[in-house]
């Protein structure tokens, strides 16, 4: 094949994987509700399943070949799959579904009719769900960059220097306590049916995948509608203007309706460019990553001895952009 035959492939296979490696899992999960498959095992199916599908595709097909985690980061990382992504949900269904169940219940009796709109076809109940949610992620998730108290919870997700499929899961737990709840409890309180809400946290999670791999990907007219990678990879910026943005964790619509979307022309971001600020004394253990928050002022890299350093570095990094 010729060098414009590869370049062509190339371009076509780049902008195909997105839309193919997010929707074919939704179209297979949209058949195997309507079969009547149990709830576990199709959310389990789809989520291990696509796991798998993209950490196969980061080893053929990386976005950049640095962004291969050591065993260390690895390590750490699984722990946050297997602690921080788990429990957090888990503990805000036990002690407030019933509580948002029950809201819904006396709404709907108050106002005469059901708030969910339960005879929609399901696709169009997902996508409904997808944006309610967000709309309660985007308030929070904003507030989390911008209110300095709340920000050290946070940095722990941003405080991977290199993006791939795991380090979705590298959070507070007490960041994804409230973020999962921000979303549900407007879901819950509506009456969202658990069919839909099944569609919904399987997209949640397989975009979620998604946004953070390390494959080589780009979204064209999706990052206008979804919070894509191309969207997502920039608000893992190590600059911090650049990084308060793109907040929707599914969708971009409230980014676009506050001001908050952010996608340089330059849309493919290095691969040094991932991470909290240059002089952030980050630790790399899951233990200690718990206690940032209590240790915050001997982390942060505005530090008396780092604030110099940091400031020439984002001069740099700005007078070298294209916005």
């Amino acid at each position: 094949m010729s060098t414009k035959g590869k370049s062509i492939a190339d371009t076509i296979l780049t902008y195909s994987l997105y839309p193919l490696v997010l929707f074919v899992p939704i179209l297979l999960a949209w058949y195997l509700i309507s079969i009547g498959l149990n709830e576990l095992i199709i959310i389990s199916a789809i989520s291990f399943g696509t796991m798998l599908l993209i950490a196969f595709l980061e080893y053929v097909y990386p976005e950049h070949q640095q962004w291969k985690p050591s065993w260390k980061v690895l390590k750490t990382d699984f722990t946050h799959l297997l602690i921080t992504s788990m429990v957090p949900p888990m503990l805000f269904k036990a002690l407030l579904e019933a509580l948002f169940l029950g809201l819904s219940i006396f709404v709907a009796a108050k106002v005469g009719f059901d708030l969910w709109p339960h005879h929609w076809n399901l696709f169009f109940q997902m996508i409904l769900a997808i944006h309610l949610g967000d709309m309660g992620y985007y308030i929070l998730h904003r507030a989390l960059h911008e209110i300095p108290k709340i920000w050290p919870y946070h940095a722990v997700h941003h405080s991977p220097e290199e993006l791939y499929i795991i380090a979705s899961n590298r959070a507070h737990p007490v960041q994804i306590f409230f973020t999962f709840g921000m979303q549900m409890m407007i879901l819950w309180t509506l009456g969202i049916n658990a069919e839909a809400l099944l569609m919904f946290s399987i997209f949640v999670s397989v975009n979620g995948q998604l946004q953070h791999c390390n494959i080589k990907m780009r979204c064209g007219i999706f990052n206008w509608i979804l919070a894509t990678p191309d969207l997502h990879r920039w608000h893992h910026s190590i600059v911090i203007p650049e990084s308060n943005s793109n907040y929707g964790n599914n969708v971009v619509l409230w980014d676009i309706l506050l001001g908050t979307r952010f996608l340089p022309k330059q849309v493919g971001i290095e691969h040094d460019h991932i991470g909290l600020p240059p002089g952030t004394d980050f630790p790399s253990n899951f233990w200690a990553q718990m206690l940032v928050p209590f240790n915050w002022e001997n982390v942060r890299y505005d530090r008396k001895e780092n604030k110099e350093a940091y400031k020439k570095r984002l001069e740099r990094e700005k007078a070298g952009r294209v916005y």
